[in-house]
């Protein structure tokens, strides 16, 4: 797979990452590579090189998306995952990241480095308000159809590797990197509707919320274990103070 990267910053909503090499033209990947902003060729543009960031990322999933598929109309079923993107998408921009990729019945964010909370308080705020935006939506799946809907999501902190993945005719902004494949395999440990991280994230923010300690986790093809938590709530001093300041 060829992978070329783009430089882009994580503190805001991230746009479009620029065009796409044009289909046909063999000259774009070695002006690429030579380090050139323009193709010579076709005068595309051509995007620089991947950049290292230090992001939290944070994993959203549907849990039982199998059972709404098997029981609901294709229609009513994207309905639904269209209001939960809707959700997700809202509560993440609301905290300063950026959804950088649909995964089917899922969804994944960044969030980087802006001025004021660090950027793991930023995504573990945003899982909390997910959490207590889709309420309204479970009410009304169980109300009209009888079935349970939850969202599970996990949170890592660390380096990445942010770019585009692909090649000329399909590419993705995405981030890559040890940091990300740990935030996804998260997803298999949280239970429906639970939001889970790592001992790092936690580090992070230890002050301002609480948590639910969950044990190690072993990760695949490694010796290497993570510590995983539950997050719980915002502590109440935090909730209390930034009231106060609010007045």
């Amino acid at each position: 797979m060829a992978i070329s990267c783009v430089a882009a910053g994580l503190s805001g909503n991230v746009g479009a990452p620029g065009p796409s090499v044009r289909p046909g033209c063999l000259r774009c990947p070695l002006e690429r590579l030579a380090g050139l902003k323009y193709c010579s060729a076709c005068g595309n543009l051509l995007r620089p090189r991947c950049e290292r960031k230090q992001v939290s990322v944070l994993f959203a999933d549907v849990s039982g998306f199998t059972a709404l598929s098997e029981r609901l109309d294709p229609e009513q079923v994207s309905e639904i995952i269209h209001r939960t993107f809707e959700v997700v998408l809202e509560a993440v921009h609301e905290h300063g990241g950026t959804v950088n990729q649909f995964l089917g019945d899922g969804a994944m964010a960044l969030f980087g480095e802006m001025p004021g909370e660090h950027h793991a308080c930023r995504a573990l705020s945003a899982a909390l308000a997910v959490q207590e935006r889709l309420e309204t939506v479970r009410h009304e799946v169980r109300q009209s159809y009888g079935l349970q809907f939850r969202v599970r999501m996990a949170i890592n902190t660390g380096p990445v590797v942010v770019g585009t993945i692909g090649a000329a005719l399909r590419t993705d902004y995405t981030a890559t990197g040890n940091t990300t494949r740990i935030a996804s395999r998260l997803l298999h440990v949280a239970a429906p509707g639970q939001i889970v991280l790592t001992g790092r994230t936690r580090e992070l923010a230890a002050d301002r919320y609480d948590f639910e300690e969950l044990g190690e986790m072993p990760l695949t093809e490694s010796l290497e274990t993570v510590e995983v938590y539950a997050l719980t709530r915002e502590t109440w001093g935090y909730v209390e103070s930034a009231r106060l300041a609010a007045v």
